[in-house]
């Protein structure tokens, strides 16, 4: 009478040779395929499970999981290859720590609506078409609002220092690397695209745009122990830091005026962020004793923001839901 299987596998565990002592070989490889089996099925089952949970834990908190996401990524890559383990000062060097906004964005967006987000994120990236007053405000607003406030810093006009014919003509160069590489493109689609849609639902436009800025300033955080950066952004002290976050908190408001008015144009946000960008090292340039001066474009951009948010009652233009039809605006849940 045949034996099973099982038992035979038993037997060769216990006597070696004994089931097929002439394919020991071929019995080997069955136990091993038989007992590999269990182990190999166990372990995908439990990632399966592990994976599941992660997701379902991302769905359930989508801000909270952006915003770990972008700081996770981006403090580790400061602390470790600018602070601890300083890079080489070439001009890409700090761009793979500024990916985490729009890494976070990427992902959370595919968790939450899949392709359709993802679609929707990239789409709002390129959204140009906007009225002609927004790109006037954006590329020639901000930085004559910029160079307004350097005017009037005391010795900045006197040492004026007038660029030559072939720098000017590089400065459009300069503006697109800089959007590039410098912070705007990479932060904007999360911080504009991911997360002011939601903070402006739950807390409306105005708290959920100063908690947005806070959260700017808190993710620069790290880079205050670089020297390079801390010099162009008041210096590791409390004013400095207090500096700092009153004007990402200003510029947070104006961005999410122009973002509401544009229909959440992610490409508006990019180009405002990026002239702001533009006007700090360029005033710099063209007027040595205004170096480095923080105060005074700050307080330009808070009274502006100051203005917005008065003037619109706090809506910053946000449409908000619509009684006669209850849903939310297109652009606010990617």
């Amino acid at each position: 009478m045949s034996r099973a299987a099982p038992e035979l596998l038993a037997d060769h565990r216990r006597n070696s040779y004994q089931v097929a002592p002439q394919f020991p070989r071929l019995t080997r490889t069955l136990l091993t395929l038989h007992e590999g089996a269990i182990p190999t099925a166990h372990v995908a089952c439990k990632r399966a499970t592990i994976q599941a949970s992660v997701i379902a834990l991302l769905r359930r908190q989508p801000l909270i999981s952006f915003f770990v996401i972008a700081f996770a990524w981006t403090w580790a890559f400061v602390i470790v290859f600018l602070i601890l383990l300083p890079l080489p000062d070439i001009i890409v060097r700090t761009t793979p720590g500024d990916l985490g906004p729009l890494i976070a964005a990427i992902v959370m967006s595919a968790v939450v609506a899949g392709r359709t987000g993802l679609k929707q994120l990239f789409k709002r990236m390129v959204q140009w078409r906007v009225g002609p007053a927004w790109y006037a405000f954006a590329l020639i607003g901000m930085p004559l609002l910029y160079f307004a406030s350097i005017a009037v810093v005391p010795g900045a006009l006197g040492s004026f220092k007038a660029p030559d014919l072939t720098t000017v003509l590089l400065y459009p160069v300069f503006y697109i690397v800089l959007l590039a590489i410098g912070g705007p493109l990479t932060e904007e689609p999360g911080w504009r695209g991911f997360a002011l849609p939601r903070l402006q639902q739950r807390w409306g436009p105005l708290v959920g745009t100063v908690v947005l800025g806070l959260m700017w300033a808190a993710w620069h955080l790290p880079n205050y122990f670089r020297p390079d950066w801390a010099a162009v952004n008041g210096g590791l002290s409390i004013t400095g830091i207090a500096t700092f976050a009153v004007a990402a908190v200003s510029m947070s408001t104006i961005i999410t005026w122009a973002f509401n008015h544009t229909r959440g144009s992610i490409l508006i946000a990019i180009l405002i962020h990026a002239s702001l960008n533009f006007s700090q090292g360029l005033t710099g340039e063209l007027f040595p004793a205004a170096k480095n001066n923080e105060v005074a474009p700050v307080i330009a951009l808070a009274v502006l923001a100051a203005v917005l948010a008065i003037g619109t009652r706090g809506r910053l233009g946000y449409p908000g839901l619509d009684p006669a039809v209850g849903v939310a605006p297109a652009y606010s849940m990617p």
